[in-house]
């Protein structure tokens, strides 16, 4: 007798269903009884076909979806691996982590974590194992890695233990945060040698009085921003800041006036605010501001202190540039795409406009690794980028969506507006011819929205397109027409 539920287990009590008709039917004709047709024997042959043809579609589907994981699996751009728990051998690892160990697969896989010298020493990979074993999920854990060539590696170690027919393995993404820590360094060396020039030489100090009158300015100025202390005095006080930083210090200025009228107590301002220079350039100063008291507790005037950071600022900016910028391509990568369609969606029902998506994914990618390599693969990356970049309009925003996919986000465009992009964009690619590999060609797909479809529907849409150019024939462009007349 058969147990169990499913599709499988339900096939087969068809054919044992079947069997026993056979069976009952062999036994009638052996007492005589031919009445007996021999229309079971058919019955027994559709039934154990059935099974065939279904097991045989169902080991397709597998077989299709292992080729899917493998592919995705390859394809992460973050360094990813997969270690057995119970030995910490490496098992498998994607193109990105062979890349970063500067290992192929074959030499990387069935060796010991510390056998590849991954960590910079044992406490590291001690922490990283304790952690796995105390919680089958780790985020997040600073690592510093030590190359074949001793060159030094900074990444973020998510880890998460999974299991797989009873076996306990370890799933690791590592995402390279070198170039990023590097940039704190130097910003963190920045401020030290900031912090021994303010010990050594003095600071622009000012003071100022409820009318916004300068009442004394210090020479340190003309090195700050080249004007003299007369031309400052001079200057009306719509010149003293940039007009991003002139609202923020006037809301403090009215609160400073109110406090002192009514005897409150005056609060201390700190913040950072954009001065102009005589040169054309502009200055960030790091702005201290507090009030000035008599011996009776009486408000005299403002004492300001205003100091240098604009190479701060400029370490900032280049952090925040580099944790937006997908490193190959040098495009937004796919963490600023989301923040900015996100950004301009919340924006469409304010303006009751309309935004548009393309995204493109290179044909036959793959022919150009394996024929090619990898080297020359991210050659036409950065080729397909800049052609990219070449083409869109001032008000677009392009970037690397992963892998050899790529998006375009188009404010203020329909979707007629966006198909005539992206034809544009496909047929640059089209005539393209890239250094050794010739010809390649794109497929893209396009939708918009006018406030109805979230981010990730709007891509969902996009990503429909793109599969049905695809499936077209490739090197097109394809868009999903949806039922609601006002999309």
């Amino acid at each position: 007798m058969i147990e169990g539920k499913g599709y499988i287990v339900g096939i087969l009590k068809t054919l044992q269903s079947a069997l026993r008709n056979l069976i009952w039917q062999t036994k009638a004709i052996s007492f005589g009884d031919f009445s007996q047709t021999e229309s079971f024997l058919g019955e027994f042959s559709e039934a154990f076909n059935h099974m065939v043809n279904k097991l045989e579609a169902a080991i397709l589907e597998l077989e299709e979806a292992k080729d899917l994981c493998e592919m995705l699996f390859e394809t992460i751009p973050d360094a990813t691996m997969i270690i057995s728990m119970e030995t910490g051998m490496l098992l498998n690892c994607n193109r990105a982590f062979e890349i970063m160990m500067g290992y192929s697969k074959s030499e990387l896989c069935y060796k010991r974590l510390n056998e590849l010298h991954f960590f910079k020493d044992s406490e590291q990979e001690r922490v990283f194992f304790n952690s796995i074993h105390v919680d089958t999920t780790s985020n997040n854990i600073l690592i510093e890695l030590r190359l074949w060539d001793e060159t030094q590696v900074y990444g973020l170690l998510s880890s998460n233990v999974v299991t797989i027919k009873n076996e306990r393995y370890i799933l690791s993404v590592i995402k390279d945060i070198t170039e990023m820590k590097k940039l704190e360094q130097n910003l963190k060396e920045s401020e030290e040698r900031h912090r021994l020039l303010a010990d050594n030489a003095s600071d622009v100090i000012w003071t100022m009085d409820l009318n916004r009158k300068f009442t004394y300015i210090s020479p340190s100025v003309e090195k700050l921003r080249g004007y003299t202390v007369e031309e400052v005095f001079a200057q009306p006080k719509e010149e003293l800041l940039c007009p991003s930083s002139r609202g923020f210090l006037e809301n403090w200025m009215q609160n400073a006036v109110h406090l002192v009228e009514n005897n409150l107590p005056f609060d201390i301002f700190r913040g950072d605010v954009e001065q102009p220079c005589k040169d054309g350039t502009t200055v960030w100063i790091d702005l201290t501001m507090s009030g000035i008291y008599d011996k009776e507790n009486r408000f005299i005037g403002i004492l300001g202190v205003s100091k240098d950071i604009t190479e701060r600022k400029r370490m900032e900016e280049e952090i925040t540039r580099v944790s937006e910028t997908d490193r190959l391509t040098q495009l937004n990568n796919r963490s600023k795409l989301d923040a900015i369609l996100n950004l301009e969606l919340e924006r469409l029902p304010r303006s009751e406009s309309v935004c548009s998506v393309i995204i493109l994914d290179l044909d036959f990618f793959k022919r150009v690794n394996d024929t090619w390599g990898h080297l020359m693969g991210d050659a036409v990356l950065k080729e397909v980028a800049q052609i990219l970049r070449d083409g869109i309009r001032p008000i677009d925003t392009v970037g690397r969506w992963g892998g050899e996919e790529f998006m375009v986000v188009m404010p203020l465009s329909d979707l007629s507006e966006g198909i005539i992009l992206a034809e544009k964009l496909r047929a640059r690619i089209a005539e393209h011819s890239f250094l050794m590999v010739g010809h390649i060609t794109a497929s893209f797909g396009v939708a918009q929205t006018r406030g109805s479809l979230s981010a990730v529907e709007l891509v969902a849409k996009a990503d429909a397109g793109l599969y049905e150019a695809k499936n077209s024939g490739r090197n097109r462009v394809c868009y999903i027409q949806l039922e609601d007349a006002t999309e």
